[in-house]
């Protein structure tokens, strides 16, 4: 924790020497500033309204994404025919980049919709190689248990499957939750989203509001940190719950 401090601490000395040599608060803002202004932001509304549209959208995508990649790629693990088919589609979903979603969401469909698949596309392949890797690392002995035994294929994945490939999901949560984020504001400032946090990136933008930039990127990195901790404090739970 010290460390981290004194890098944070080494960091904005470093910022306060560049911007005192710059001089310039529309190229670089004096850190005392930008502190001023995010502390100002606690105390108004859209603030709150920004986080709130962009934790929604990123939850929605988030959880849609989870549950259609862990299904697909247990089906994909189970059944080899099933993979071979799949499986080239959901690495070209991972191959696009994000900026090619964008371009081609927003005209097919509104914006508030591609914010969504935007996310969707982004993640959905990481839960799915994830769940498949999963499914296809379990021990061959263990796969003849499960399959003499001829329970229903719910009953397997709630107490065979899924147990033996936890880990595997808990990484791609792990992986995921910070990248939605990340993905979910760069969506909103290119498609020029009504709320949310790339809404003030993009206006602070065009008003050549560096203060205001260099602010919401800050609160941008707090939240990210928050949710990393989030989910390492879930996964952790979740693996002490089952050891007991």
């Amino acid at each position: 924790m010290k460390r981290k401090l004194t890098t944070v601490f080494i960091l904005l000395i470093l910022w306060q020497m560049a911007s005192w040599m710059i001089q310039k608060e529309v190229i670089l803002p004096f850190p005392v500033d930008v502190l001023m202004r995010m502390g100002s932001y606690l105390f108004d509304k859209p603030f709150y309204i920004a986080i709130f549209y962009t934790l929604i959208r990123i939850l929605i995508s988030f959880v849609v994404a989870m549950g259609i990649g862990i299904t697909l790629g247990i089906f994909s693990g189970l059944y080899s025919s099933f993979r071979h088919y799949l499986q080239p589609i959901m690495t070209l979903f991972q191959t696009i980049p994000q900026i090619g979603y964008m371009l081609i969401l927003l005209v097919w469909v509104d914006s508030d919709l591609s914010l969504l698949l935007i996310i969707f596309f982004m993640l959905m392949p990481i839960f799915y190689f994830n769940t498949m890797h999963g499914m296809m690392h379990i021990d061959n002995d263990l796969q003849d248990i499960i399959t003499l035994y001829h329970h229903p294929l719910y009953y397997n994945l709630r107490y065979a499957y899924l147990p033996l490939i936890k880990g595997y999901i808990l990484s791609a949560v792990e992986t995921c939750l910070p990248l939605s984020f990340k993905v979910g504001v760069m969506a909103e400032v290119f498609v020029s989203a009504q709320h949310g946090i790339g809404k003030q990136l993009y206006l602070a933008r065009v008003q050549i509001d560096m203060i205001g930039i260099f602010a919401w990127i800050l609160w941008m990195v707090i939240i990210v940190w928050m949710l990393t901790k989030f989910s390492t404090f879930i996964i952790g739970w979740i693996q002490n719950k089952n050891k007991k």
